[in-house]
């Protein structure tokens, strides 16, 4: 499994980092978990293009982590050579009349004529894509938010949080991974409950046993040395700051 950051940041526009995004590279599939600003064109950059993503998972669907979903869909029907392949799209119970309401805003400008979307509902459960066992589990955000343990058929384990606050969940999705890529926003004096603070995401990923940590959708008033810092105090194994086009071979 390889797994490619296309977007390390968050709602606020940066020069240096995209909005929320990562390629899963298993066998032969490629697999999105979210779809924020800026990461069509890192896809692009990586030789990848609209025809190549098999699926797409969704944590939730704030723009920041989904925006990139509608020129995905308006390139992939009316670029130079039109999709012709299947496309699964897999969120939480509930994302298909959202994405039932997001299509229809564009008229028929979206809705596909040469190829299929196929959205699959998925909430607290296990199911097998292909060989990649993929289990989802709710998470501290809103009420759309899942979060998701990606296991390959080499034993190699990711965990990928999306937006959330600390809760067991996330640490349970987390157990014994090889990578752990979770979201940090803001420092401890800005906590809320719906976003991580570099202490909380260093405690998910002590309770999980994690065996890397990947700190992800750090905001601009979270300095990024003393989020290593205090999330060193809660956990004590390797830990790096994500980076856009920043990949891990697991």
């Amino acid at each position: 499994m390889k797994v490619t950051i296309l977007g390390s940041g968050t709602a606020e526009p940066s020069l240096t980092k995209n909005s929320s995004g990562l390629l899963i590279a298993c066998e032969s599939t490629l697999s999105l978990v979210d779809f924020g600003y800026g990461n069509l064109r890192q896809l692009l950059r990586l030789g990848v293009t609209y025809h190549d993503i098999d699926r797409i998972f969704f944590t939730h669907h704030h723009p920041d982590h989904m925006s990139d979903l509608l020129m995905f869909l308006f390139s992939a029907k009316y670029g130079q050579t039109p999709r012709t392949r299947p496309l699964d799209i897999v969120a939480a119970p509930g994302f298909d009349q959202f994405f039932k309401r997001f299509t229809e805003a564009f008229r028929h400008w979206l809705i596909p004529e040469g190829y299929v979307i196929r959205l699959i509902a998925q909430d607290e459960e296990t199911r097998d894509y292909g060989g990649l066992l993929v289990t989802s589990r709710r998470v501290r955000h809103i009420d759309l938010s899942r979060a998701y343990r990606f296991h390959d058929a080499d034993g190699k384990i990711l965990a990928v949080s999306g937006d959330t606050g600390y809760c067991p969940a996330m640490a349970e999705l987390g157990k014994d991974a090889d990578l752990l890529i979770i979201e940090c926003s803001f420092p401890e004096e800005a906590n809320v409950d719906s976003h991580l603070t570099p202490r909380e995401a260093g405690r998910i990923a002590r309770e999980a046993g994690a065996r890397k940590l990947c700190l992800t959708h750090l905001y601009p008033s979270l300095d990024p040395a003393r989020a290593l810092r205090e999330c060193a105090d809660e956990f004590s194994g390797e830990t790096v700051l994500a980076e856009d086009l920043m990949a891990f071979d697991l």
